[in-house]
C-alpha cells in the first residue's frame, strides 16, 4: 500500500479549510460600489465541485431568524435533521438577515440577489431551493415563496404567518400543480399571540387554495430546535421539486435513459428520485405498471424516496392491489409517508384497503393500511387534526370484526377517548369522547374545513342569498357545495356572488367576503375591507370571523391595531370553542 506524506503547512490548511467549510461562515453580499446588500451565513458541504450532474448537485435551504435574532440561528435545526437524515453533505444551508429591525417588502430584493448569489457560487439545483424560518424569518420564508413561486419549491415556517398575497382575479390558483407547498408549525409553549397569529395565517393561507401541512406541537417552545417536527419538515423539503421550473437538459437526459432501461441500485429507481415531481412520475407510473414484478416493486419502493404528483399516488393506490405481496408491500410503506404529508390520493388509498373487507388482496394488507393510516396520523393525534376522513376511518374501525384493527385503532385514539386518564386515577376509561364518536368527527371535521364548512347548508338550500353564497362558493371552489360535483372556477365571479349575498345580509357569506378581501380572491387585496365584512359578521356572532378580526387588529399594512379589540374578538372566537362555557 502507497502512503501519500502531505508537507505539515499543507496538511494543516487542508484541515482547516475542511473544517471551516463545514462551520457557518459569515459574510456580507455587496453591490458594485461596496454598499452590503444583505448580511448572511453560509455552511457549505465539504467538497464543492463545479457539477451539472443532478446527482452531484446541492440542494438549497434558505434560513431567516426572528427579530433581534443572529443572522445563523436557524441553521442550527436544519443542520441537525439533514445530519439525522445523512443527508448534510448533499445540502447548502444559507441564512440572510434582514435590512431593518424585522423582515418586511424591502427585503424580497435582498433575498432575491442572495439567492442569485448562491446559485452561482455553488453547485445547487435550482428545483431544489426551501425556505425556513422563525417568527418574521417565517414571516418572510411563507411571503416570499408566495409572491415569488419562480424561484421555491416549498416554506417551512415556524411561529408566525404572513398577509401579503398574490391577487387571484380570474384565473384560479392551481396550487396543486403550480404553487410551492407550505409546511407551517405552531407550538403550544410559544407566546399566546404566536399561537393565534399561525392560526389565523394557516386559516388564510388554506382559503387561499395552498396545499399546507399544518402541525401543533404541546412541547414546541419559542425556538425552532425541535427534532419531530425538524425532521418531519426536512424529510418533506428534500423530497419536494420545484413544479415549474423547466427540466434541465441533463435531467431530461436522465429521465430519457431510465425510461430507455431502469438502472435499479439496492432495490430502488435512484435517477427518477433524484428528478421527482410530476416529469419522473410520468415514467413512474410506467414502471408500476410494468409486467416485471421486480420493477414494480423498485416503482413502488422509489415512491417513498420522492414526492412525485397526485397521478403516480393514484398508481400507487393500485399497486397496492398487486398479485405481488412484495409490491404490495412497498406500495403500502410508501403511501403511508405520502398520506402523512397529506396526498389526497394516498390518503384515499389506505382508507379504502383498510376500510372495505374483501378490497384487501393479502390477508395482512388490510392491517398494514391500517397502519399506514395510524403513520400519517401520529403528528396529529395531539395536535391539529386536519385530515378528519383518516380519524373517521379509525373510528370506523373501533367496530371491526378483526380484533386487531379495533386495538390498532382503540390504542390510537386513545388521547383523544380520554385524554387525561391514568390508570392510578382509581376511574375506569372512557370508552369514546363527551357526546359519542360521531359527534366528534363532525366537530373535528367542521373545524377542519375552517370557511368552507358553512357550505355544507347548500344540499337543499331555499333563499336566494344562501343559493347565491352557494354559487358563489362553487365558482370559488371548483366543486358545486350543493351537488358534489366539479364546477368550472372563475374568482371573480365567485366573489361578486358572495358579496351579493353578503350585502343581503347573509351572516356566513359576510364573514367569507372579509376572506376574499383578506386573501385577495377575486379581488385586488384590500385588508381595511376585510375588516369591515368581518366585522359584521362577528358582530353577528360568526366565530371565524372574530378570530380571524382578533389577528387583523393585532396588526396588519391599512389596519390601526387596537389592543383592546385583539381581546374582544379573540375572547369570542375562544367562547365560541367552548360552548360560551
Amino acid at each position: 500500500m502507497t502512503t501519500i506524506r502531505l508537507p505539515l503547512p499543507v496538511l494543516l490548511i487542508a484541515l482547516a479549510t475542511l473544517a471551516a467549510a463545514r462551520a457557518a461562515q459569515p459574510g456580507e453580499l455587496k453591490d458594485s460600489a461596496g454598499n452590503v446588500i444583505i448580511k448572511y451565513s453560509v455552511e457549505a458541504p465539504t467538497l464543492i465541485t463545479s457539477a451539472s450532474d443532478p446527482a452531484r448537485q446541492f440542494g438549497l435551504f434558505l434560513c431567516f431568524p426572528e427579530h433581534d435574532r443572529p443572522v445563523d440561528d436557524e441553521i442550527l435545526p436544519v443542520r441537525e435533521a439533514l445530519k439525522r437524515a445523512g443527508l448534510l453533505e448533499r445540502y447548502v444551508i444559507l441564512a440572510g438577515g434582514p435590512r431593518e429591525r424585522k423582515f418586511g417588502p424591502k427585503d424580497h430584493e435582498p433575498i432575491q440577489k442572495l439567492l442569485a448569489w448562491a446559485l452561482k457560487t455553488y453547485p445547487i439545483n435550482p428545483r431544489r431551493v426551501y425556505m425556513y424560518g422563525k417568527g418574521e424569518g417565517g414571516k418572510i420564508s411563507g411571503e416570499f415563496s408566495m409572491l415569488h413561486p419562480e424561484l421555491i419549491a416549498g416554506s417551512i415556517s415556524y411561529s408566525w404567518g404572513w398577509w401579503r398575497m398574490t391577487p387571484e382575479i380570474t384565473e384560479p390558483l392551481d396550487a396543486a400543480r403550480t404553487k410551492p407547498e407550505v409546511y407551517m408549525v405552531l407550538g403550544l409553549r410559544d407566546l399566546s399571540y404566536h399561537l393565534t397569529n399561525v392560526r389565523d395565517a394557516y386559516s388564510r393561507t388554506y382559503a387561499k387554495g395552498y396545499h399546507i401541512i399544518y402541525r401543533e406541537f404541546a412541547d414546541l417552545g419559542a425556538r425552532t430546535y425541535h427534532p419531530p417536527s425538524n425532521d418531519d419538515a426536512i424529510a418533506w423539503a428534500t423530497r419536494l421539486r420545484h413544479k415549474t421550473m423547466p427540466l434541465s437538459r441533463q435531467e431530461h437526459a436522465l429521465l430519457d435513459q431510465t425510461a430507455a432501461g431502469p438502472k435499479m441500485v439496492n432495490g430502488r429507481l435512484p435517477a427518477l428520485a433524484l428528478v421527482g415531481g410530476a416529469p419522473a412520475g410520468v415514467i413512474l407510473r410506467k414502471f408500476l405498471a410494468s409486467p416485471n414484478a421486480e420493477l414494480r416493486a423498485a416503482a413502488a419502493r422509489t415512491a417513498y424516496d420522492a414526492i412525485f404528483d397526485e397521478e403516480t399516488m393514484t398508481a400507487l393506490g393500485r399497486a397496492a392491489l398487486d398479485a405481488d405481496a412484495t409490491v404490495r408491500r412497498e406500495a403500502l410503506r410508501s403511501l403511508a409517508l405520502q398520506a402523512n404529508w397529506r396526498s389526497a390520493a394516498a390518503q384515499q388509498a389506505l382508507i379504502d384497503l383498510a376500510l372495505v373487507p374483501g378490497r384487501a388482496i393479502g390477508p395482512e394488507d388490510r392491517v398494514t393500511a391500517a397502519d399506514g393510516i395510524i403513520q400519517a396520523l401520529r403528528l396529529q393525534v395531539n395536535g391539529y387534526r386536519q385530515d378528519p376522513a383518516l380519524f373517521a376511518a379509525l373510528v370506523k374501525l373501533l367496530a371491526s370484526d378483526d380484533e386487531r384493527l379495533r386495538t390498532m385503532a382503540g390504542n390510537f385514539l386513545a388521547p383523544i377517548r380520554d385524554p387525561g386518564y391514568r390508570g392510578d386515577m382509581g376511574r375506569p376509561e372512557q370508552k369514546m369522547p363527551e357526546g359519542g364518536w360521531d359527534q366528534w368527527v363532525q366537530t373535528t371535521t367542521a373545524r377542519a374545513l375552517d370557511y368552507f364548512a358553512g357550505y355544507a347548508v347548500c344540499p337543499g338550500a331555499s333563499e336566494e342569498l344562501m343559493r347565491k353564497y352557494c354559487d358563489g362558493g362553487a365558482f370559488l371552489t371548483g366543486r358545486n357545495p350543493a351537488t358534489g360535483a366539479v364546477s368550472p372556477q372563475n374568482p371573480a365571479e365567485g366573489f361578486r356572488l358572495t358579496r351579493e349575498s353578503a350585502e343581503a345580509g347573509y351572516v356566513p357569506a359576510q364573514a367569507m367576503l372579509g376572506m376574499l378581501y383578506a386573501i385577495a380572491k377575486g379581488t385586488e387585496q384590500n385588508l381595511p375591507q376585510a375588516r369591515a365584512w368581518w366585522e359584521k359578521a362577528a358582530d353577528a356572532g360568526h366565530p371565524l370571523a372574530a378570530r380571524n378580526l382578533s389577528s387583523l387588529y393585532r396588526g396588519a399594512a391599512g389596519v390601526p391595531s387596537d389592543p383592546k379589540l385583539t381581546q374582544k374578538y379573540l375572547d369570542q372566537y375562544t367562547s365560541s370553542l367552548s360552548g360560551g362555557k
